[in-house]
């Protein structure tokens, strides 16, 4: 008796083990889709002047981008952008002007440490800049590259850093040359729903 109980027991749990790995099998090849709002800035920094946070509210104040996104994929995923950016200075006449950009980042990015409740991740692609008011033509010209890195927190929060390249120059060029002279970089944060 106790020998039937004890192989009927172990049948139901080879069984229960069986299908949770199944239900693991089966999550993990669910489609992967995240989306959701994103707001930042571009900000002028300069590596021997890095911006404190009164800085950065002052650029908030005359220059700021929202939009949203969508993320598809876990570790290695593709992830379409669309922002409207804002941008207030002055003309050559030194009144104030505010300019309107409607950018289109599209990155490939890498989740390369995940703990769950924090993950990092690199990312790289293109993004195409429209400035508002203009009649839409594509304009391969209008294409800039980009490279960056982030931090998800909880899964529900990401924030990014990205570097836009400038063109005809080295990766070794803009580096030596962001090192010494500054550069703009964008900062973002959004929510994945």
């Amino acid at each position: 008796m106790k020998t039937n109980f004890f192989l009927l027991s172990l049948l139901l749990l080879s069984i229960g083990f069986q299908l949770s790995a199944q239900d693991d099998t089966n999550e993990q090849k669910k489609a992967y889709i995240k989306f959701g709002p994103k707001f930042g800035l571009d900000l002028n920094a300069n590596l021997n002047n890095l911006p404190t946070g009164t800085d950065i509210s002052n650029e908030l104040k005359g220059n700021y981008q929202f939009g949203g996104f969508m993320q598809f994929g876990r570790r290695l995923y593709f992830q379409p952008e669309f922002m409207y950016a804002v941008i207030n200075t002055t003309d050559v006449q030194n009144e104030p002007t505010s300019l309107e950009f409607y950018k289109i980042p599209v990155h490939i990015g890498l989740k390369f440490f995940d703990i769950g409740l924090l993950s990092l991740h690199i990312s790289g692609g293109a993004i195409y800049t429209h400035i508002g008011g203009e009649a839409f033509t594509f304009d391969k010209e209008k294409i800039a590259y980009q490279i960056g890195a982030g931090v998800d927190i909880f899964d529900f929060i990401t924030t990014d850093i990205r570097y836009t390249l400038a063109k005809g120059k080295t990766l070794a060029d803009q580096m030596n040359d962001f090192t010494a002279n500054g550069g703009t970089i964008n900062l973002t944060v959004g929510l994945k729903l």
